[in-house]
């Protein structure tokens, strides 16, 4: 099976257990970054941050083809770096070309569409991913503005792990990547915040004079 659903937390445990092998942290940041890895790349300039660790560490430029060799890594994590990209196609080839095996995690379009702050013309979010269970494939369409975002990232991580698989979609692959692209999403018209804050006080209203009249009805 070429790709298929996972638990992030299952995976570090696999690595952590395997710790003889290559294991690539594609856009890794210098914050978020998976300790069990032991090469790190980005298209930030982390060395320094990196060096400091004893680290290896390898600074890449967007739209570019990968500076590794062909199957260089055993494993390869791409967490949160899909839906930036301007062809996901691309990079998941060479993803493909560069691993033997990975992690993926992206966000679920209810993440992508309540969470503000990943909106940036250039590096922001472009792609809505979905999986089809059936055909064990991934799909990414055009991402669209369906609702007014409320919730800050910090909001998300602190009900992540609560509301996992509402948030974040985790895959491990191997050998290759499915994928295909969809028709982007139709709605005629974004759901405002503040027509979803009318709607629960209006709710919370009625609530509160049906339990009192119920009260005096007593």
């Amino acid at each position: 099976m070429p790709i298929r659903r996972t638990n992030k937390n299952n995976q570090k445990k696999w690595l952590k257990e395997n710790s003889h092998l290559k294991i690539l942290d594609l856009g890794s940041t210098h914050v978020n970054y998976w300790r069990e890895a032991n090469h790190f790349a980005d298209i930030v300039d982390y060395r320094e941050h990196f060096k400091k660790l004893n680290l290896p560490y390898t600074q890449i430029t967007p739209n570019d083809d990968l500076p590794f060799k062909d199957k260089e890594f055993d494993y390869v994590i791409c967490s949160h770096v899909l839906e930036h990209v301007p062809d996901p196609f691309k990079l998941k080839a060479e993803i493909e070309r560069v691993g033997k095996a990975g992690y993926i995690e992206l966000p679920t379009k209810l993440n992508d569409n309540t969470v503000f702050g990943c909106d940036e013309e250039v590096l922001g979010h472009k792609w809505w991913f979905e999986f089809d269970d059936d055909k064990q494939n991934l799909v990414f369409a055009k991402k669209i503005d369906a609702l007014e975002k409320f919730l800050s990232v910090g909001s998300i991580f602190k009900l992540i792990d609560i509301f996992q698989d509402s948030f974040i979609l985790q895959f491990y692959w191997s050998d290759t990547i499915p994928m295909t692209k969809r028709e982007p999403f139709v709605l005629e018209k974004k759901i405002t915040f503040l027509s979803l804050v009318k709607k629960f006080y209006s709710k919370k209203i009625r609530q509160f004079f049906s339990n009192l009249k119920k009260k005096f009805n007593k």
